[in-house]
């Protein structure tokens, strides 16, 4: 009798390595044809929206678990980020290669930014308003910001009433039409009167015709500022008298440097201006109240001779040196190497200088100060 035994054998259980099915992992991912990737800190990848929510945006872009964009990018992109979808496919840029979660830490702000700059190209073409912050007062204008981008408004297009308190303005909201768009050099810029003022703007350009720079007008001011005065005037055109509005620059009141505008001129004010510049293309008018007064620099060789000793006033201290005031319209310098340590003159003082040149050419005066005590071995 032969008794039937169990088989020991284990091949008859498991699946033989030549049977076609995957032993690990990579045999498993190489047959689905799935590549996981790795990822570092600044790599840019392409990922598609998985879930959406308001803590958080996942982002499949093919690694062992999603990538996440988190909550401070959320909070200060909400709008554009709140706009896209699930199954959206998406440009980021990896801020963190793993969390304590084993995630990616994602920012979209790279895709947002040129889609804002693709946009605003078409607004350009279209000449749709939009909105900007008004952030900081520079020279020639006003930075702004329009959704995380920077960009400038000049001056000359921005509105009067803005820019007569250029100070007060800051964090407020404008609308206003784009100008320039040009992605490669980081270059934004928008105009306000476009906006605010597009019918006065262009009959003021086409008014301006009528002026001829040199010309003397009649003007009242509107208005005073900081950094000068606006002033309106008449002008006749085809038999039509039209009203334009220029500025009186601070340099442009007085042959002295002017440090208060309100001490030289008042909004209803009426005076004779000259017109130094005119902008057909933007506008512009620009006016001078000193350029119709004497230049002071003319005969300051009748005023002053030189190794003469003159009093005057102290206007400015400078690291080069101590301005003075002559005479309205005209200063000296007295250079720092000729005044001794600690006893450098303040700012309002009266003294008593030398004359060693004169240059009426560059209206420049070289000063130095007279002697208060005998000098050491003097007898």
């Amino acid at each position: 009798m032969v008794k039937a035994t169990k088989s020991s054998s284990k091949s008859s259980v498991l699946p033989r390595k030549d049977s076609g099915q995957a032993q690990t992992m990579e045999e498993l991912l190489a047959q689905t044809s799935y590549t996981l990737k790795g990822v570092k800190k600044g790599d840019v990848i392409e990922g598609k929206i998985t879930r959406i929510s308001r803590k958080e945006i996942t982002i499949d872009i093919g690694g062992k678990t999603e990538g996440v964009v988190i909550d401070r990018e959320l909070e200060t992109y909400r709008d554009m980020l709140m706009a896209l979808k699930v199954g959206d496919t998406v440009v980021a840029q990896v801020i963190v290669a793993e969390n304590d979660r084993g995630q990616s830490v994602l920012s979209l702000r790279r895709s947002i930014f040129e889609k804002r700059w693709a946009a605003l190209a078409e607004k350009q073409k279209s000449g749709e308003v939009v909105e900007v912050t008004l952030k900081e007062p520079v020279r020639g204008g006003i930075l702004v910001d329009y959704g995380g981008l920077r960009g400038y408004i000049p001056q000359s297009q921005l509105d009067q009433a803005t820019f007569k308190q250029l100070d007060k303005v800051i964090n407020r909201r404008i609308q206003a039409k784009v100008v320039e768009v040009d992605r490669d050099t980081n270059r934004l810029v928008f105009s306000q009167r476009a906006v605010t003022e597009g019918a006065t703007l262009a009959k003021q350009k086409e008014v301006l015709s009528a002026l001829t720079v040199g010309e003397t007008v009649a003007a009242i001011i509107t208005g005073v500022v900081p950094f000068g005065a606006f002033a309106k005037l008449k002008v006749t055109k085809d038999k039509e008298e039209h009203e334009v509005e220029g500025l009186i620059h601070i340099s442009e009141i007085a042959w002295e440097k002017v440090e208060d505008v309100n001490q030289y001129l008042k909004t209803g004010d009426s005076i004779k201006v000259k017109v130094i510049g005119i902008d057909a293309a933007s506008g512009k008018l620009t006016l001078s109240l000193k350029q119709l007064l004497p230049d002071p620099w003319e005969h300051v060789l009748d005023m002053f001779e030189k190794d003469t000793t003159v009093k005057g006033t102290v206007s400015r201290v400078s690291p080069y040196g101590i301005f003075v005031i002559l005479s309205p319209g005209i200063e000296g310098l007295i250079h720092i190497s000729k005044i001794s340590p600690g006893e450098e003159p303040k700012t309002g003082d009266e003294i008593q200088c030398i004359i060693e040149d004169i240059k009426p050419d560059q209206r420049k005066i070289s000063l130095s100060m007279t002697l208060t005590e005998k000098p050491i071995g003097y007898r």
